[in-house]
């Protein structure tokens, strides 16, 4: 009995012991930074003639980025590092966004910026709104659409933009199909049944072909590589207002961007056909970016 009392006791003040050089739990790590990107596709999609209410649709949805972003920012809900940017990728024949309204779609903020917040946060929201507005009036003015370069801006920019210590989230406004003028189609790079565009004669043939997808594979038929390895960011994708010119390329379309993305290390990719309700694109939007419903019921939207 002596000696279980004494062992008992001896196992007390050894976990004692223990317990007191056990190391505190550790810290959360916190959240990486996001680094929102905004691809607008400003090609003929937006054309008053093709569709009319595409352009009001497209900046009711960059408009609605900024305020989800600025929400967060407002609620200081998220890293004081994340960012958002609109890009333009620029229309071969076509004069070039000015300066003064790509200076604008940017939220970048510097140490300072984190260091007011509030009121400086709204300042830049107020920035971005105009400068979306005054771009699609520039290029509402524009004689003639082209396509949207978004091949290209991958190819030369993309990695300027994007961040490796953050989520890159890259949101594209698209209708998907990533073709020119002929005048110009005919003279962009292709090698083989690769092209840096999507030929839509071939995404007609692959409508009536059952098995378009093995033929796809089999003939080596996508988006040009571009060379670059984008697997040491984090990269997210994400594309909206895919406009179906037939009901079955959708999966037709997915196939060339997915292919092409992961080339280049993207894995992570969405595609959301254009919605007659605009909620739903909104909603896919935030579950992308920022999934938790952190937005006040009267935040503009």
């Amino acid at each position: 009995m002596e000696k279980t009392m004494m062992f008992g006791a001896l196992f007390a003040v050894f976990s004692i012991l223990i317990g007191g050089c056990a190391e505190p739990p550790a810290k959360p790590i916190p959240p990486k930074p996001i680094n929102m990107i905004v691809i607008l596709d400003t090609s003929d999609r937006i054309s008053a003639e093709r569709k009319p209410e595409q352009a009001k649709t497209d900046i009711a949805i960059a408009e609605f980025c900024v305020n989800l972003y600025h929400e967060q920012a407002r609620r200081k809900l998220f890293n004081s590092h994340n960012r958002i940017t609109f890009v333009v990728p620029h229309q071969p024949d076509l004069p070039r966004v000015p300066q003064a309204i790509t200076k604008r779609l940017k939220i970048w903020p510097t140490r300072e910026d984190r260091r007011i917040a509030g009121s400086r946060f709204e300042e830049m929201r107020q920035e971005v709104v105009k400068g979306i507005d005054e771009l699609y009036q520039f290029v509402g003015k524009q004689d003639k659409f082209t396509g949207s370069d978004i091949w290209v801006w991958f190819r030369d920019s993309a990695e300027a933009y994007l961040k490796q210590d953050a989520i890159n989230y890259i949101i594209c406004l698209s209708d998907g199909y990533l073709d020119f003028n002929w005048s110009i189609q005919d003279s962009r790079p292709r090698l083989g049944n690769k092209a840096s565009y999507i030929p839509y004669p071939q995404v007609k043939e692959f409508r009536q072909d059952p098995n378009w997808q093995q033929e796809f594979r089999d003939a080596g038929h996508g988006l040009l590589e571009i060379g670059k390895d984008f697997s040491n960011y984090d990269v997210r994708f994400l594309m909206v207002e895919i406009d179906l010119r037939n009901m079955l390329d959708l999966e037709i379309i997915k196939e060339y961007w997915r292919t092409w993305l992961e080339s280049m290390g993207i894995l992570d990719a969405d595609f959301l056909p254009s919605q007659d309700d605009p909620q739903i694109v909104k909603e896919r939007i935030q579950a992308f970016t920022f999934p938790q419903k952190l937005l006040a019921p009267n935040s503009k939207q």
